[in-house]
């Protein structure tokens, strides 16, 4: 990963490990962020008879896709078939608030050095593909 955002790098360094892979660590993460996103109760519902192991080594893939368009400033083919099978999903768009919201309110409480620097750093490398899902699902994208 090139040095963008040094706090968001470091964060996700001591929650994932170093680089663009996902350690042991990583998993524990992404349970505790499905807890917070599917406590929404129309959020929750969408994920009623979803396999949650198939679904976490999704979401382990699309964080990857967001963070690249984050680096490259650029969606990758991954992240347009992303914003592509969400728009089939009809979602509501401001369902993206909530799950960045889970998001940043997980890595707070899973990142022991997280502070407001460090949680607006996130949103910083998350919003540029989260925006770029939104228009997609709200049928902004071509």
């Amino acid at each position: 990963m090139a040095i963008f955002n040094p706090r968001f790098e470091d964060s996700y360094a001591r929650l994932f490990g170093p680089g663009v892979t996902l350690d042991e660590h990583a998993d524990a993460f992404f349970i505790e962020f499905y807890r917070r996103f599917l406590a929404s109760e129309r959020v929750g519902a969408l994920f009623a008879h979803t396999d949650m192991n198939r679904q976490i080594a999704m979401l382990k893939h699309s964080l990857f896709y967001i963070v690249s368009y984050y680096v490259t400033n650029s969606p990758s083919a991954e992240l347009n078939r992303l914003s592509e099978f969400h728009r089939g999903l009809e979602l509501e768009v401001d369902m993206f608030d909530e799950w960045l919201d889970a998001l940043i309110h997980t890595v707070a409480e899973s990142d022991p050095e997280a502070d407001e620097a460090t949680l607006l750093a996130w949103c910083w490398a998350m919003t540029p593909g989260i925006t770029y899902m939104r228009l997609g699902v709200g049928g902004g994208l071509a």
